[in-house]
């Protein structure tokens, strides 16, 4: 037989089993299955010999659609199964199932006693070789897209219809997201209970009122399927957050276990404190910062602050200056303080070992600081995010009110109040503010904060630049800069 007769009979044969197919055939049936699925191999490694690049991409879209078909099928069988009490199969039976020896003519045998398993995801993960928990889940999955089990042993529909009909009929689907859907929307329902007789319909209900399974089917109808599948996420994200009861821990510094050579904390802060440690963690996280470059070691060049391997920062002659501030802009208590020569002669006679080694240490250029001889400027070594930070903090505490000269991250704190909350001050309870990490903060940190820090005013430009952040800033942000050029 050729090919192309090949291809032909089995056009004959696929109308054929469209039509009513009468009983007694089953037998058969699934001998032309498994020749089938012989045949698909075999054609399979025909077609993998190609190097015609359209034979590849059909082919690719082919052995897709089987694949979700098959994912679709395999809840099915699991239903199949389930309807049927095949896991009430007499060994015989089974043993005849599995060898092809099976007389169909004959009705099936079942275990008048005690089977050997419990139920259809026992039998599942056994006959097939799968795990139980897989075994379950699609047991489950099948309940809530194919069809549910009443207690008299028929089946019902599912419990998401909508959703059902989405996982059965949609081409471009992938089934598998619709089947995930499904599982995270029945965490939210109560408990089904089908099989005592009185089946569950879904009830979760999203704050517009319509149930939450209407609007998972009206974003998988989105036509980027990347952006439904987001959304879902989202929406589900967004359920559970808003249905999740959280007990706030007690906030504290805490010691936890000690591990080989190592030592491992837990730090819990709330409030204002939380936004204390996040622009920490943004600052010593910010390659194009001082205290950025500082908190990832000298050992080994790496990204500077202009993003280019071993490179100085790129700086322009007219909006920037390598220059020291002028004495009339430095702050007074930053000046280092001078060496004490009594002070020094004391503790040279205590320890001379120990005034050697940090005397040696401090005439060492610290790391993130710029060097006399001109040499670049260390920035980002190979070190994972966490030590970074924890270097970062580390010096922060050395240098902290100390006579270090290394740069490290303050903590700064930026918070954005609305002007209805600040009109009517007469109700400080109703005081909240909003930082630049996306903290809510509550009216005693919004009050202390209002009260111990700086008010300054943003002005933005047409496209949204801010063009005026008051004079903290000792340089001109490049918005200004083009602002300044476009002026003059």
């Amino acid at each position: 037989m050729s090919i192309h007769q090949l291809a032909a009979a089995l056009g004959e044969l696929q109308q054929a089993i469209a039509r009513s197919v009468p009983r007694g055939t089953c037998a058969a049936l699934l001998e032309v299955m498994a020749a089938c699925v012989s045949l698909l191999v075999q054609l399979s490694r025909s077609l993998r010999t190609s190097e015609d690049p359209r034979v590849a991409a059909a082919h690719a879209r082919l052995i897709e659609t089987l694949f979700r078909y098959s994912l679709r099928e395999q809840l099915h069988s699991a239903i199949h199964l389930e309807s049927t009490a095949a896991h009430l199969l007499a060994d015989d039976d089974l043993a005849a199932v599995g060898s092809g020896t099976t007389d169909f003519s004959q009705p099936a045998t079942l275990h008048a006693g005690r089977a050997h398993y419990r139920g259809t995801n026992g039998f599942l993960a056994s006959w097939l070789g799968l795990d139980f928990h897989e075994a379950d889940r699609r047991v489950q999955d099948a309940h809530l897209l194919i069809a549910r089990r009443a207690m008299d042993g028929s089946t019902i529909a599912p419990r998401f219809s909508a959703l059902a009909q989405l996982f059965t009929d949609s081409p471009v689907l992938d089934p598998r997201s619709v089947a995930r859907a499904a599982r995270a929307l029945d965490k939210f329902e109560p408990a089904d209970t089908v099989f005592e007789g009185q089946p569950l319909q879904p009830t979760a209900t999203h704050a517009d009122g319509r149930t939450l399974e209407e609007h998972v089917v009206e974003l998988f109808q989105d036509p980027d399927l990347t952006t439904a599948q987001s959304l879902v996420s989202d929406l589900i994200s967004a359920e559970r957050l808003a249905r999740k009861t959280v007990k706030t821990p007690q906030p504290g510094f805490f010691r936890r276990a000690s591990i080989g050579e190592c030592d491992r904390y837990e730090v819990i802060v709330t409030g204002a404190q939380r936004e204390e440690f996040r622009s920490f963690i943004g600052q010593s996280d910010n390659p194009r910062t001082e205290a950025g470059k500082s908190a990832r070691g000298a050992q080994g060049s790496g990204i500077q602050g202009n993003g280019t391997p071993g490179g100085d920062p790129v700086a322009d002659d007219l909006f920037s200056s390598n220059e020291p501030m002028p004495p009339w802009a430095q702050d007074a208590a930053s000046e280092p303080p001078q060496a004490d020569e009594n002070s020094l002669s004391d503790a040279e006679g205590q320890d001379q070992g120990l005034v050697g080694e940090q005397l040696a240490a401090d005439s060492q250029p610290s790391a993130g600081s710029e060097q006399v001889s001109g040499d670049a400027v260390p920035g980002d070594a190979d070190l994972p995010v966490p030590q970074r930070r924890l270097n970062a903090l580390i010096a922060a505490l050395k240098n902290r009110g100390g006579r270090g000269s290394a740069k490290t991250a303050t903590p700064k704190i930026a918070i954005h109040v609305q002007l209805d909350s600040l009109a009517d001050l007469a109700a400080p309870e109703q005081l909240s503010s909003m930082s630049e990490h996306g903290i809510k903060l509550g009216p005693a940190d919004t009050s202390a904060l209002i009260c111990q820090g700086e008010i300054y005013r943003v002005v933005f430009g047409p496209d949204g630049q801010p063009l005026d952040v008051g004079r903290s800033q000792r340089f001109f942000t490049e918005a200004m800069k083009r602002a300044i050029f476009a002026r003059d």
